[in-house]
């Protein structure tokens, strides 16, 4: 019986995979029950995912019905600093009435009068003073009533007012404010500003019983913020222009409606709550001619929708997102410059294209205007653009809709896929179950992408996605842990011997085992410890271990971080590879980085030592790249990963002579012709030589060592050097001298310099023949 018990709760890759399975299931049904802007790490997810999928979607074109009319840099540079004379709109709307604009939505705020200019109050101040050239006596209430009359009736606000008026179709924004203190503290006249909004209320029906709008307090707000009297003229159209971002900043829906409870400043009621529409739903509804009716249900706002009208004969239904607050999801068509607009500058001056948008909505987009707020698109979208989007998503109907199912889609999907590849990775090896997974995965991005996001309905994928790697990866795991025990026998034997990496390669690939190699384009790596003899005399056998042990660790570390392949130890020197057994383009430059760390890391040793009373221990390193052989040699007994070949040896040879030129790291030609990105390196080109045992002269490089600050100086020094080395090779033997005394200026511990003019005074006094001419070579005699 207890066998029995053990063998069912026995843990094996299929009941892994539904238990994670289970918990992704939990989680995801965990999430849809939290209250809203709770910390909520699915939201957060799912929502940059949501982004994300806007951006590689792309973006869309739009109808041309709808635009913006911005207020930008060229109007701001036209008419002055933001926010502008009010008298200059009356001009700007004729011509766009005459153009063919039949609607114009305001994303701007005018609820306070406007202030004068000197020069538009002297006429007004001399009719006060002054009839028909004589002083009028005036009593001091006709004084005060004529003066508040000055100011009060600026010219500016009745031009603007008379715009709107001539205009007709013109919705004017406003701000509701939600919370109730906001109201109670201010002194705005709140009683006349909302009766301003009375020919913009909304009829709505289906209320369910004994229900009112005050029981939707996600709805509610108690004031509204509008344009002055003067400016409002006689109501007609209005809508507010409120929007919420989400919590992390962007703005993905765009607020429908609104219940106002109007109250005055002292917190009386002035009249029942009424329900209000925004500002894009206003401009929707008014161009098509049609009402909005807005339903209900217990929780809040159910759907929202447009009657039929002579212009679409058919209802339009507006899908609300599903928490009841009256926000539609918007269908972002992409970059704020992408939308069409024109300037109110083009629009003052009638200089207007041909075809114009039938809708434009005016709003500051120009610097200072400050009404930037991101979408997925665009982090720096113009707050006008989200009123364009929600107006074009109306008349197009082209909705964005998360679906009233979709949570139970959702977990649908979690279940059967986790089931599927729970029982399907438990027969399958890792390799072949990456690659279902990886296509699984892909396929479902391709569905989601053109069929359903791209076709306008938002579905949760991050938990599928999620769910996916999470199976794969725990079975995976425990099947490494379970079913590979050879493998991992195989790799704890040879790790102390092989470089990781070279065991991860042998264990996919066994025949590896075998003795042989193929050739392969690399770069090998020496270095050497300067002056080992006379450190080793100084210590005993324990210190001088611990002093090597110190200095290889962290100069193997560097090899292995870079991806290179340490080849082994050789006393006091180390040999590496990059590019084998796991091939990178920039093997190369890896080398050279890896070597400069060692040089930084060796410096920091150094300083340690010192104050430790241990000996001076410095390097020289050798690069170079070329084929060469690479794979197992030596005995069917013991063999060895290790590369082979001339160009190892020439990498040897120029790690060997950096002590004839005072030198810590050279390469040659071919590993600075294989570099991927040189501009990273500072190289200094030092000689052209023949090492012992080759008959090719091979070009040598000095790798110098830089920072931010230093940087100009060290090519000035290099600048400097190849002057006096072109001397050089032209046999020009004091100008030669002269520039390399001119590097020892700058850095008097130069030591190529110093060689070179050793060298000079040697070759002034050699004879040369035609059998053997001066060649700018210099043939090194010894190793």
């Amino acid at each position: 019986m207890k066998k029995s018990l053990l063998r069912i709760f026995a843990l094996n890759p299929i009941k892994l995979g539904l238990l994670i399975t289970l918990l992704n299931t939990f989680f995801l049904f965990r999430h849809y029950t939290l209250p809203k802007n709770s910390l909520n790490l699915i939201e957060q997810l799912e929502t940059k995912l949501y982004d994300i999928r806007y951006k590689i979607r792309g973006s869309e074109s739009m109808s041309g019905v709808v635009g913006a009319m911005t207020a930008d840099d060229k109007s701001i540079e036209r008419f002055g600093r933001w926010p502008f004379r009010r008298d200059i709109y009356e001009q700007a709307f004729k011509n766009l009435k005459n153009a063919g604009v039949k609607w114009i939505g305001l994303d701007v705020l005018f609820s306070e009068p406007s202030r004068r200019s000197l020069e538009e109050s002297i006429p007004d101040l001399q009719n006060i003073f002054y009839h028909k050239n004589k002083i009028v006596d005036l009593t001091s209430t006709q004084f005060e009533t004529q003066i508040d009359n000055l100011i009060t009736k600026s010219p500016g606000d009745v031009s603007l007012g008379k715009a709107i008026e001539n205009f007709h179709n013109v919705v004017q924004s406003y701000f509701y404010v939600e919370r109730q203190n906001q109201v109670l503290k201010s002194s705005y006249e709140w009683q006349s500003s909302f009766a301003r909004l009375q020919n913009s209320f909304i009829d709505f029906t289906d209320l369910p019983p004994n229900k009112t709008l005050d029981d939707y307090k996600s709805l509610l707000s108690y004031g509204a913020v509008t344009n002055t009297s003067l400016i409002s003229g006689h109501n007609r159209y209005m809508g507010f222009a409120n929007n919420e971002t989400d919590s992390d900043g962007l703005v993905r829906k765009y607020i429908l409606v609104k219940s106002i409870k109007p109250i005055d400043k002292s917190g009386n009621i002035l009249a029942n709550t009424v329900l209000v529409p925004s500002l894009g739903l206003a401009m929707a509804a008014n161009y098509l001619g049609s009402g909005i009716i807005v339903h209900f249900d217990s929780s809040g706002i159910e759907s929202i929708e447009l009657s039929p009208s002579e212009t679409t004969k058919q209802p339009i239904k507006i899908p609300v997102y599903f928490d009841g607050n009256g926000q539609m999801l918007m269908n972002h068509y992409g970059m704020f410059h992408e939308i069409p607009q024109i300037s109110l500058e083009e629009a003052y001056d009638n200089h207007l294209p041909k075809k114009l948008p039938e809708i434009l909505i005016y709003g500051g987009v120009g610097t200072g205007t400050n009404d930037k707020r991101p979408s997925p698109f665009d982090e720096r979208f113009d707050g006008v653009g989200f009123h364009v989007t929600a107006v074009e998503n109306i008349l197009t109907q082209n909705f964005m809709k998360r679906s009233l199912k979709a949570p139970f889609i959702e977990l649908s999907v979690l279940i059967i896929s986790g089931l599927i590849f729970s029982i399907a990775l438990r027969y399958m090896s890792s390799l072949i179950a990456a690659v279902f997974i990886f296509s699984s995965m892909i396929i479902f991005y391709f569905i989601d992408q053109y069929f359903i996001f791209g076709k306008g309905t938002w579905y949760y994928v991050g938990m599928f996605y999620i769910q996916s790697i999470g199976i794969y990866i725990c079975i995976t795991v425990f099947k490494y842990f379970t079913e590979e025990r050879e493998k991992r026998k195989v790799k704890g034997a040879f790790q102390h011997y092989l470089n990781p990496s070279v065991i991860n390669k042998m264990i996919e690939n066994p025949s590896l085992l075998k003795l042989g190699g193929e050739k392969k384009y690399l770069t090998v790596f020496f270095s050497d410890v300067r002056g080992f003899t006379t450190i080793s005399e100084q210590l005993s056998p324990e210190k001088l271990t611990a002093l090597l042990n110190e200095y290889f660790t962290p100069m193997t570390k560097i090899v292995f971080d870079s991806s290179g392949l340490l080849d082994k130890y050789i006393g006091d020197a180390m040999m590496a590879v990059w590019g084998a057994p796991v091939y990178f383009e920039d093997h190369a430059d890896r080398a050279i980085q890896s070597s400069l760390q060692m040089l930084d890391k060796l410096a920091i040793l150094q300083k340690k030592w010192e104050s430790e009373g241990l000996p001076f221990l410095d390097v020289g390193i050798g690069l170079n790249t070329g084929d060469m052989v690479v794979g197992n040699m030596g005995s069917e007994q013991r063999f060895d990963y290790t590369v082979l070949g001339d160009s190892v040896n020439l990498g040897s040879r120029i790690e060997s002579i950096n002590k004839n030129y005072g030198t810590r790291l050279l390469c040659s030609e071919f590993t600075k012709n294989a570099l991927k990105n040189p501009e990273l390196f500072l190289l200094r080109e030092l000689d052209i030589i023949r090492v012992k045992g080759k008959t090719e002269p091979v070009k040598i490089f000095e790798v110098m060592q830089f920072n931010s600050e230093n940087k100009d100086f060290i090519k000035k020094i290099i600048q400097i050097f190849v002057e006096g080395l072109n001397y050089y090779r032209s046999s020009q033997w004091d100008l030669a001298i002269e520039k390399f005394n001119a590097v020892i200026q700058l850095r008097s511990d130069d030591g190529p310099s110093l060689e070179f003019i050793e060298r000079c005074n040697y070759l002034r006094h050699k004879e040369f023949s035609a059998e053997e001419p001066w060649d700018g070579v210099w043939n090194f005699k010894t190793k």
